[in-house]
């Protein structure tokens, strides 16, 4: 069986063991069909990279909101600067709904990997919630690429060794470890504000 096959079974599964284990739909004023939803989440666009993620913290891009779906505990011991935490058991509460129904923030959902996160999106956009990605890799990846990168034997291209650069600087920013002679450093900006849930604007679907 191809690559890809297994991949949309795995996805139908996933959706259909949702589907059943969602809360009572009747809230909700729209519900979108699995064919759409299916379709949507083979869509490698609702992902989004540690180093697109790395920028938005460094720039302090307020556009985002970014979430963790980890448990309280694990949020505490460590999380990317700026996120919030949201659990996964906790994103259909009441208190939680207005920061995915909203067209303030493109709101980007991580785990430790991606498999949570990608639960978490196919839940929130069965309900027509638009405006979610998911941070492909998790804090594995942003470990493995920005925190640690290691660098590569050798730079097949400009765009390689200027990714490098970019990682190397990044991960000096978000841990303060510096290394004697490295030039690829980053500033953080002098103060950052904290990010802040906006009163949510008026939107199809969502909560009646």
């Amino acid at each position: 069986m191809k690559r890809i096959e297994l991949i949309i079974i795995g996805v139908l599964v996933l959706v259909g063991f949702l589907l059943i284990f969602i809360p009572n739909t009747e809230p909700f004023k729209h519900v979108i069909g699995e064919k759409e939803l299916l379709y949507e989440a083979n869509k490698e666009g609702r992902y989004i990279s540690t180093d697109e993620i790395a920028k938005v913290v460094i720039e302090a891009d307020p556009s985002f909101l970014i979430i963790d779906l980890r448990t309280p505990n694990e949020y505490k011991h460590y999380t990317i600067e700026g996120a919030i935490n949201i659990p996964y058991s906790k994103i259909m509460d009441d208190a939680n709904l207005d920061y995915f129904d909203q067209d303030v923030y493109t709101t980007v959902l991580f785990s430790n990997g991606t498999s949570l996160a990608d639960q978490a999106w196919v839940r929130l956009r069965s309900y027509d919630y638009k405006g979610n990605k998911v941070l492909k890799g998790g804090l594995n990846e942003w470990y493995k690429t920005i925190i640690n990168p290691q660098k590569p034997n050798d730079f097949k291209t400009a765009a390689a060794l200027e990714q490098y650069q970019f990682r190397k600087g990044a991960s000096i920013y978000f841990t303060g470890a510096q290394e004697i002679g490295n030039s690829s450093t980053i500033s953080k900006p002098k103060s950052n504000k904290p990010l802040i849930r906006r009163k949510k604007k008026s939107v199809s679907g969502g909560c009646g």
